[in-house]
């Protein structure tokens, strides 16, 4: 078990996914997030349908929802998601985080059967570090959720 997921946060991580994990939309709403130094970023935060732990969007995910499901996100209620966990270079170092699939997941992407805890199933406990997502240029190249710190 990664130690990070052994830490207080509502938000996702991407040591929260063990692989890919397909979830439903059940709400998207206007957040702020604190970062290093006091930063504050605002971000959407979506929530899913039967997950206790909700995922602050970046930019980057949520471009490739809208791609989906377009701008609007009382449209992306109801609707289905990939989250996989990757990595992304971020201050000139290696970060982990999590992306959206860019393509809408096919009726046979159930959670497995195991019931493992996958995406926003999330167990109870996640992590408390000082990483960090900006989210305030428009680039491709930037951090997600699980680079938040949560103080």
């Amino acid at each position: 078990m990664d130690y990070r997921t052994m830490f207080d946060s509502e938000y996702l991580g991407a040591w929260d996914l063990p692989r890919d994990a397909t979830v439903t939309i059940a709400g998207v709403k206007a957040g702020q997030l604190v970062g290093e130094k006091g930063r504050t970023a605002k971000k959407p935060i979506i929530t899913f349908a039967g997950k206790q732990k909700a995922f602050a969007a970046n930019k980057t995910n949520c471009r490739t929802i809208a791609a989906m499901y377009g701008t609007d996100t009382r449209q992306w209620v109801g609707k289905r998601i990939t989250l996989y966990a990757t990595t992304t270079e971020f201050g000139g170092k290696q970060m982990d985080c999590i992306r959206v699939r860019p393509q809408v997941p096919s009726a046979a992407a159930k959670r497995p059967a195991n019931g493992s805890a996958t995406a926003a199933a999330a167990p109870e406990t996640e992590h408390e570090d000082s990483e960090h997502d900006t989210d305030d240029d428009d680039t491709d190249n930037e951090p997600s959720t699980d680079e938040v710190a949560h103080d």
